[in-house]
This record gives C-alpha cells, structure tokens and sequence, in this order.
C-alpha cells in the first residue's frame, strides 16, 4: 500500500481541495502530487499539462514549476503559449525518446 505524505511545510504545500478525487480522465490526487513535486508514476501528460496550469494560476515561477514538474523549462514556455495543450509534452517526449534510442 502507497501512503500520501507531505513533506513540504503549510506555506509551500499547495493542496487541491476537491469534492472528487477525478475529473474525467485526470488523477486530481497525480496532479496534487506533481503540483507539489512528488511526481507520481505513470502522470499522463494531460495531468503534467493540468498541474503546469494551477502552478502558473498561483504566480509559481517557470523554474520552480519545472522542478516541481521535472519538465524543462522550455518545455513549459511552449505548454503555456499553447494553451497547456498536453500533447505539448507528447511531442516532446516523442522528440526526445527518438533522440535517445
């Protein structure tokens, strides 16, 4: 069994408070996570793309959003001016996986 934890102080811990614990195919408790940079595995990118949107809607710098994140800091330039469309991201992992085989 996972256990949730909170490792990072009241102040810098940004919680999600929602009646649900999904809103269509997002994993609003993946998305808690990643806000707060304990990336979950198997984050889609739809939830990365979510969890950019409320770090930017609460005045997060980019860098600090890619830490929390684990995206470049590019990356979130391009989500952002894209309208956080995930498959930003998708592309990207596409570009760089293809780099790397």
């Amino acid at each position: 069994m996972t256990m949730a934890t909170r490792l990072a102080s009241p102040r810098t811990y940004i919680p999600l408070r929602a009646a649900h614990t999904v809103d269509g195919d997002l994993d609003l408790i993946a998305v808690e996570r990643a806000v707060n940079g304990e990336l979950p595995e198997g984050i889609t990118d739809a939830e990365l793309a979510y969890a950019d949107q409320i770090l930017w809607s609460r005045d997060i710098s980019r860098a600090e959003a890619a830490r929390r994140l684990g995206l470049p800091y590019d990356l979130l330039r391009d989500l952002r001016n894209d309208g956080w469309n995930p498959e930003v991201i998708t592309e990207w992992r596409t570009k760089t996986q293809g780099a790397a085989a």
